[in-house]
């Protein structure tokens, strides 16, 4: 695919707005390592699945294609900070006040879901692997969520009860 073309399918992609999570999973020495990630979607009802992708060139490749178990944190409206830092592999750390055990797998504190997963089969396509997690437990709190949308981010506001 050349430049442009490249650039054109970039633009078009940022016009689907999407939430925003960080994925989270623990290292070989058991400290935790987080990943800003919007392609987080679901599977399966039966069984419960979900996927995202993973970037052939991450520099967190190892520790996420590697894990056998994962945590998915949906970020609330106001959780912008986390995104960008989770963005950058430099600040990819989580220290440990920062997250708790969910099920089997380690989330954020804050967010609006989490989800705990087992990967359940990985796929390479093109310039990313497909990493699909079979979800062994999820909750979910009240709140904005965090969107992103042509490169900026927003927020997604609670809907009113009642509201269709």
């Amino acid at each position: 695919m050349d430049i442009d073309q490249e650039q054109e399918y970039r633009r078009a992609m940022g016009a689907f707005a999407t939430g925003v999570t960080v994925v989270s999973a623990a290292r070989d020495d058991a400290t935790l390592s987080g990943i800003t990630v919007n392609s987080l979607t679901s599977v399966s009802l039966r069984p419960r699945l979900l996927l995202w992708c993973l970037g052939d060139q991450s520099e967190r490749y190892d520790v996420f294609a590697g894990a056998e178990h994962w945590g998915v944190t949906v970020l609330g409206g106001d959780e912008e900070a986390l995104a960008r830092r989770f963005a950058r592999a430099e600040t990819e750390t989580i220290a440990p006040a920062e997250a708790e055990a969910f099920g089997a797998a380690p989330v954020l504190r804050g967010g609006v879901a989490h989800f705990a997963c087992r990967t359940f089969e990985r796929r390479q396509a093109g310039d990313h692997l497909i990493i699909i997690g079979e979800v062994l437990a999820c909750r979910v709190k009240s709140g904005a969520g965090l969107t992103y949308f042509r490169s900026r981010y927003g927020r997604a506001d609670e809907p009113e009860s009642g509201s269709k």
